[in-house]
């Protein structure tokens, strides 16, 4: 029985994602922005040490099955997008000792009490691994390989990959919504990598993505974001030169720090790119951002609010 409503649900999931080019043919096209969801199932069966670590999280599913039931019909949303931490780690270790991977089938069970496509992005805590050691919670990202082939293998969104992307058209305006893995921040001291971090391929990918067309809007969807002093880092970050080169990013949308905050940087062509972060979903359910897709401008509300904060032009 589990069986059989798993695949339905995943059936369902699919399906409105395959359907998502048919709601953007409006003059508007309005998204639900959450991150940092930190979902926690079976807590029961965690090393007890972790699980008390992590107490605070444990009703953040039911949560999100409130929010999904009925925040995007009071806002007349199309979709809901999280950009990251979509739970509190890919495997936590048991009381057995043994090693316990985030349950998809609940997950997306949670996902199905949503009346509109979710989109999401991966973030640090959904490639991470938790252990207990020396009255001590121990973290790695040494299972990241195995982690993401989970989520491709049975979240909709991820049946191409962890990163893709999807285009809407809005009146004249074309918009490109590109979706980014940069989650993997393990690095060694030493070996000069500038987080956030997104690997060769997706650099290739990326770029041929930023270039694909003369016309058209791109936001940025991601976890990390980008920090207030990248630009003067002393190692240079490629991800931001690559976005920086590229006039036509207008957004970023990213998560990771718990807080809502709005930052500019000026790109080469005299234009700003808005990086746009929102406070974590798994402090306070009224952390969102309803984002507007316009044809002349991109409309951002204050958090947990319909009211603009932002106004970005395209034009």
């Amino acid at each position: 029985m589990k069986t059989l409503f798993f695949f339905t649900c995943l059936f369902i999931l699919s399906s409105t994602l395959f359907s998502l080019k048919s709601v953007a043919q409006t003059d508007t096209l309005s998204i639900l922005h959450i991150t940092d969801l930190h979902l926690i199932f079976n807590q029961e069966l965690q090393q007890q040490n972790l699980a008390q670590s992590r107490a605070h999280y444990g009703q953040g599913a039911e949560r999100l099955k409130q929010f999904l039931k009925t925040t995007p019909k009071k806002t007349n949303s199309s979709m809901v997008i999280a950009t990251g931490d979509l739970v509190d780690s890919y495997e936590t270790e048991a009381m057995n000792g043994d090693m316990l991977s985030f349950p998809a089938d609940q997950f997306l069970r949670v996902l199905g009490k949503s009346k509109v496509p979710v989109l999401m992005t991966l973030g640090n805590h959904d490639i991470t691994s938790y252990a207990w050691a020396d009255s001590t919670r121990m973290s790695n990202q040494n299972n990241a390989g195995a982690s993401r082939a989970k989520w491709i293998k049975n979240i909709p969104c991820f049946k191409d990959g962890t990163y893709y992307s999807q285009i809407f058209q809005v009146g004249k305006t074309t918009y490109r919504l590109i979706f980014l893995d940069n989650g993997f921040s393990s690095f060694l001291q030493g070996e000069g990598v500038s987080i956030p971090y997104i690997d060769k391929p997706q650099v290739g990918w990326l770029l041929t993505q930023l270039k694909q067309s003369n016309v058209d809007i791109e936001i940025i969807l991601m976890h990390l974001p980008l920090r207030a002093s990248t630009a003067h880092a002393e190692v240079p970050n490629e991800l931001y030169s690559l976005l920086n080169s590229n006039p036509s990013t207008k957004l970023i949308l990213a998560g990771h720090n718990h807080k809502n905050a709005v930052l500019n940087f000026a790109t080469k062509e005299g234009q700003n790119i808005v990086q746009v972060q929102t406070g974590a979903f798994a402090q306070n359910v009224e952390n969102w951002r309803l984002i507007r897709l316009t044809e002349k401008n991109i409309l951002v509300s204050s958090p947990g609010k319909t009211e603009n904060e932002l106004i970005i032009s395209v034009k």
